[in-house]
């Protein structure tokens, strides 16, 4: 099996602990760019990317059977080539869900006990010990995409003693929430109940512009808003008002719209406005979990077997 990998992420980890049983049955590739792959792609059975994908690949890429990603999301992928060409997908869901739910409880927290109030004053030597904090105790969280990660948080969130509304497709409970919605009636309770609201939904033609102006309109103006998903699922620019005009007390972003974060953005200057770059899955221990899957998948396309986190292509995850 010839395996192709595109992507500059470090792969040294994936090459190196390549399992004993496979290394006879593979041939394994990484380049950092496509270019660097064009001679290898002709009898490529396999490739791996970390996300993205030139569509001109496909056409060089003759033999190819599979994909395997190493992000959760596939919304900058081809996904209309490898549908028309029967070509099996696979993604790294999962991989994210330890790094992502600390992230996100690191997010209540900063914003609760004012962590940026206090580095500010620290760094104009200012004792101020008269600064107020709130607390994660006996409030709400609403997850928006209660799934693997979605419910890392919700399992977290218990520890402080919160108060969890998740909502799904199918409205079905789940350990560790309190209360399970689905629908627009459901997203307009989680809304309206929830004092920290989580976006955790994928990115497909059913979640872009999920969260409208309209929906952040039925948010507790004390409400904190955290966006770990993409920033097409949310208004953006509905959101800058809400949180311009007070209608929502604060936000914590690690997508957008456009990314990098234009300069012009002026969610760089809101002092109620925390901006990550797109980081909230990063962590020194990615590359090793998602090698447990690409092995594993490798394995079940020589072998027959089952695959890990096959996409439904025509679903978006």
């Amino acid at each position: 099996m010839n395996i192709v990998a595109i992507t500059g992420m470090d792969l040294t980890y994936l090459r190196d602990h390549i399992p004993l049983d496979l290394q006879d049955r593979i041939r394994f590739h990484w380049f950092k760019s496509s270019e660097d792959a064009r001679d290898y792609l002709t009898e490529a059975d396999v490739i791996l990317t970390a996300g993205r994908m030139n569509p001109d690949i496909m056409k060089q890429a003759a033999n190819l059977k599979w994909v395997q990603t190493l992000s959760a999301g596939i919304d900058k992928l081809p996904l209309q080539q490898f549908a028309e060409r029967n070509i099996v997908l696979t993604n790294a869901r999962g991989v994210h869900t330890i790094q992502m739910s600390e992230f996100t409880i690191s997010l209540m927290l900063q914003w609760v006990r004012k962590s940026n109030q206090l580095h500010d004053k620290q760094q104009e030597q200012v004792w101020d010990h008269l600064v107020t904090f709130g607390e994660l105790h006996g409030k709400t969280i609403g997850i928006v995409g209660a799934g693997a990660i979605g419910e890392a948080v919700a399992h977290k969130a218990k520890a402080f003693d919160m108060h969890v509304i998740g909502l799904n497709r199918s409205g079905s409970p789940k350990p560790a929430f309190d209360v399970i919605v689905s629908g627009e009636e459901g997203l307009q309770l989680l809304l309206s109940q929830s004092d920290f609201v989580v976006l955790l939904l994928p990115s497909t033609s059913k979640t872009q512009r999920f969260v409208t102006k309209e929906h952040l309109a039925l948010m507790k103006s004390g409400a904190f808003l955290i966006n770990l998903a993409r920033g097409d699922v949310i208004d953006e620019k509905a959101l800058i008002e809400a949180l311009q005009n007070g209608k929502l007390a604060g936000a914590a972003l690690d997508v957008f719209e456009q990314e990098p974060l234009p300069t012009s953005s002026p969610l760089w200057r809101m002092n109620n406005v925390i901006v990550t770059p797109h980081i909230a899955g990063s962590s020194v221990h990615y590359t090793e979990r998602a090698s447990a899957i690409v092995y594993h998948n490798i394995r079940a396309m020589l072998e027959g077997g089952d695959m890990m986190n096959v996409v439904n292509i025509s679903e978006g995850y």
